[in-house]
């Protein structure tokens, strides 16, 4: 399951707007006002009536947009980016059904324009005519065929239609256009063994691991003698040549951020940690060292949310070493399966440190914030800043807040989880399995949750049951597919979206036993990577802040 119900999300637009952005995009520098003056002084402009529909399009005045649009056409019948702007308009305002008709005029006239294929088989997708949408993406994919949108769509479609080997060939490609894709591997690796082809999975998976930057050895003896020796600033001036003359590797720039954090030099540290995450952005290393170093220098609300996004990057590595045994044990290696899922077990405890950091950091940020209104200027000279003690405390008032929170909102899945990863962080492995259990039986495809256990389970000595909800963790169960694939076309559709929910949240208006709706829909559109993880879990934590020791919220 894991990455697949990712592959239901992947390639799906918010808006047709992005699909037309080069068409579309609001260049003109001219104020609003200007626009419009443009637009009454010359009402037979074509250019003026575009530049302020696009105007109108970027600040969100659909209507105004589409009254612009529709006088261009007007104007002139045939002017292929007037009717692209009125459909973007019309997809604003959920006229879906006109911007289809609109769509199908303009690809008559230009009959090769993928943009224009994609965005109609998105909007029949949308409308649950996956035939016809289907069709759509591959007449655009005939003009463009290195489309990713459209093969990410074909892909799941597919799925949808349990049909997970016809979308193989779709992530054979997008992997053989883009190699470093982590993402594209393990999704491919999990159709190999969903399909039954577990020798195919094996080998993805172990690409996957090896193209993680943390698995990479590109270490510069040189520099390391001139480091041991305790010569600085010659290990600096070396490892600076190395990068001019080999640009691409990140650990060159991870190696100068730890020597200048040596010498106490924060801004070249985070410097030089930042390049190196630009060559690879899933770094793990170096997005821990870029939290630590926002703490060493009392940064507590940066370092948390460093540590929270390098807590995802490690359950990714988690899924990896999961499906790599799983799909070891499939191919009778029972040995190397076993192997695997040690490595699972030894990488796991990373994203419970990493974690009850965050939830303790956060502690830190709400205090300053409650004490002073802005962040401490001299946090480091808090008592509870300092020492194992201080930590302890603090990842024990995080457990209470959690114990105390689910006392009012006991179906929370996601709160079960968080509280799961404290408990094990303070060694109450016991206690973790049951706040792992209680997130899975409310929200049987929390995929974290279900690894979690697992390893857990596996650690006190229960390896059937461990092995059974690892496999539950990757089973595709069909109605788990149809339930994210539809959730994600009515999230990628906002008006309609969100119409939905308020009716959905007036039907369960006095249920006292209604799950947490809207945790667990934050959940499901996590699963698919239409949210992003860490940023909702460090708001999860945010919200049990007390009220009263709230104060303003500071932006990274």
């Amino acid at each position: 399951m894991g990455y697949l119900l990712e592959g239901l999300g992947r390639g799906l637009l918010g808006n047709l707007g992005s699909a037309f952005e080069a068409q579309l995009g609001d260049t003109s520098d001219e104020p609003t006002w200007a626009l419009v003056e443009a637009v009454h002084d010359r009402p037979e402009d074509i250019e003026a009536h575009m530049a302020l529909g696009r105007r109108h399009l970027k600040e969100g005045r659909f209507a105004a947009a589409q009254a612009n649009f529709d006088h261009v056409l007007q104007l002139d019948r045939r002017a292929t980016a007037a009717r692209l702007g009125l459909i973007c308009a019309m997809d604003e305002m959920g006229r879906t059904d006109e911007a289809i008709r609109h769509l199908q005029i303009a690809q008559k006239e230009d009959p090769t324009n993928s943009a224009i294929l994609f965005s109609l088989g998105l909007c029949h997708e949308r409308r649950n005519q996956l035939d016809v949408a289907a069709q759509y993406y591959r007449d655009a994919l005939n003009f463009c065929p290195q489309l990713r949108n459209a093969h990410e769509r074909l892909a799941a479609i597919c799925l949808h239609d349990g049909r997970p080997t016809d979308a193989i060939p779709h992530y054979e490609l997008l992997c053989r256009w883009d190699p470093d894709s982590v993402d594209a591997r393990l999704i491919l690796a999990g159709l190999f063994l969903e399909t039954g082809q577990p020798q195919l999975a094996i080998e993805h998976y172990e690409r996957a691991l090896v193209m993680e930057p943390d698995n990479w050895v590109a270490h510069n003896d040189l520099a390391s003698a001139y480091e041991q020796a305790g010569l600085i600033h010659e290990a600096i001036e070396h490892l600076h040549e190395t990068a001019e003359t080999r640009p691409g590797f990140a650990d060159t720039h991870l190696r100068l951020g730890d020597l200048y954090a040596r010498l106490g030099d924060d801004p070249a540290a985070l410097r030089h940690y930042a390049q190196a995450l630009e060559i690879h952005p899933e770094y793990l290393e170096a997005v821990v060292k870029m939290g630590t170093q926002h703490l060493r220098n009392g940064r507590y609300l940066e370092a948390a949310r460093w540590f929270n996004r390098a807590v995802e990057i490690n359950d990714r590595l988690l899924v990896a070493y999961v499906g790599l045994g799983l799909a070891q044990r499939a191919a009778g290696r029972t040995e190397e399966a076993m192997a695997a899922f040690d490595m699972a077990a030894s990488v796991e405890p990373n994203s419970t440190l990493l974690f009850s950091e965050m939830a303790r950091l956060q502690l830190k940020v709400a205090a300053h914030q409650s004490t002073e209104g802005v962040l401490n200027p001299h946090p480091r000279r808090s008592p509870a800043s300092g020492g194992a003690e201080g930590v302890t405390d603090l990842i024990d008032q995080q457990i209470k807040r959690h114990r105390q929170a689910l006392k009012t909102r006991p179906n929370h899945a996601d709160m079960h989880y968080r509280l799961g990863l404290l408990l094990r962080n303070r060694g109450l492995n016991d206690q973790a399995i049951e706040e792992f259990r209680c997130a899975v039986e409310i929200n049987p495809v929390y995929v974290k949750a279900l690894i979690k256990l697992g390893l857990a389970l596996k650690e006190a000595g229960e390896l059937d049951e461990a092995i059974s909800v690892l496999e539950r963790a990757v089973e595709l169960k069909p109605e788990y597919v149809d339930l994210h694939y539809h959730l994600g076309l009515l999230f990628a559709e906002r008006n309609r979206f969100e119409l939905a929910i308020e009716h959905f949240e007036q039907a369960i208006k006095g249920a006292p036993d209604n799950v947490d709706f809207h945790a667990n829909l934050a959940l499901a559109l996590q699963n698919m990577g239409l949210l992003d993880r860490a940023a909702a879990t460090w708001q999860a934590v945010c919200e049990l802040t007390p009220a009263e020791s709230a104060g303003p919220t500071q932006t990274a």
